[in-house]
C-alpha cells in the first residue's frame, strides 16, 4: 500500500477528541483504507493524517463516505523521521 497525506480545515472548535477518536479507529476497520497517522490543531481547525491505500481514489471514497471534507490528498515518495529518510517509491509495498 502506498501512503498518503491528507489535509483538512473545518471550524474551529468543530471536532472533539472524541470525534476524532471514532473516525482513527473506523480507519482501522476498512478494507481499502488503513489509518498511519494524524495530527490535530482543534483550535485552529486544522488536521493533517498519514494513511495507507493502493490509490488516491481509495482514499477519496472513503473521506465521502465518512463525510469528512478534505483539501488535498497527497502520494508520499520519502518519508523522515529524527533524521533518517526512507523513500517510499523503493518498496511502496512495504510502506
Amino acid at each position: 500500500m502506498q501512503k498518503y497525506l491528507c489535509s483538512h480545515t473545518f471550524p474551529a472548535g468543530a471536532l472533539t477528541p472524541e470525534q476524532i477518536c471514532q473516525v482513527a479507529e473506523a480507519s482501522q476497520h476498512e478494507s481499502r483504507v488503513r489509518g498511519y497517522r494524524s495530527f490535530f490543531n482543534l483550535s485552529g481547525g486544522k488536521a493533517w493524517c498519514v494513511l495507507e491505500a493502493d490509490d488516491r481514489e481509495a482514499i477519496a471514497a472513503w473521506f465521502e463516505k465518512m463525510e469528512i471534507p478534505y483539501d488535498c490528498i497527497e502520494a508520499l515518495e520519502l518519508e523522515g523521521e529524527r533524521g533518517t529518510i526512507e523513500d517510499l517509491r523503493l518498496h511502496p509495498a512495504l510502506a
